[in-house]
């Protein structure tokens, strides 16, 4: 059977903390609530969600204040974290990829671009976990040394294949990334295998790996 994924919702407006939790049971999630930033933090220890939806600003300790505790504590380190907001300042978004946040969704938002974001954020992880279980078999590593050596490549790549790096990094298959750009899922692949050559990793999961490492470097700089 498979796993129902767990959303925690923190959020202190209670209509729309159950508008939100109806439209994600109906979505199949499983669904915790928290009404704010401390009992937010209560909840993710106990209930281990799959991810988080955070709002910004709530009465007490903000949105900000709950990411940083989450992220400074190794066992929920890596749970996605996505922030809904009224608030869509240059220097919000800053502080918030700079704390670790995965994604914003701006009130108001849509159905699809709730579940849609969701979507993406935890095919995402299942990605990073994968890698990480393939790395802990291999022995293999992705240093910053790599990294830096990466980046310098990454600046030989087309125009489309970086599109192509950006979607990746966003947890989109190339089935989807075909839909997307309008193109055979035959040309993405291919434009995949020139990526990875480029680059010289040592595989998709590689290139998954470092797309997102990337991703995250760029947003937290931007």
């Amino acid at each position: 059977m498979k796993h129902q994924k767990k959303i925690a919702i923190i959020e202190d407006e209670l209509k729309l903390r159950e508008n939100i939790s109806e439209i994600l049971q109906m979505s199949g999630y499983s669904i915790v609530t928290a009404d704010s930033g401390e009992s937010g933090v209560a909840l993710i220890q106990e209930e281990m969600p799959d991810l988080i939806l955070c709002d910004i600003k709530m009465p007490g300790k903000d949105g900000f204040w709950v990411l940083e505790q989450i992220r400074s504590m190794e066992k929920y380190a890596t749970i996605p974290f996505i922030f809904l907001t009224a608030k869509v300042e240059h220097k919000d978004i800053r502080a918030g990829m700079g704390l670790g946040a995965d994604d914003y969704i701006t009130k108001p938002f849509s159905v699809h671009d709730l579940t849609s974001a969701i979507s993406v954020r935890l095919k995402r992880n299942e990605l990073l976990k994968s890698y990480s279980a393939a790395n802990a078999e291999s022995g293999q590593t992705l240093t910053q040394q790599e990294i830096q050596a990466y980046t310098e490549k990454y600046n030989n790549l087309t125009k489309s294949e970086k599109r192509i790096f950006g979607l990746i990094a966003e947890g989109f298959s190339s089935v989807e990334i075909a839909k997307q750009l309008h193109n055979s899922v035959k040309t993405i692949e291919n434009h995949r295998s020139n990526i990875i050559l480029k680059l010289g990793l040592k595989g998709h999961l590689s290139l998954v790996k470092f797309c997102i490492t990337m991703n995250k470097a760029v947003k937290a700089s931007a």
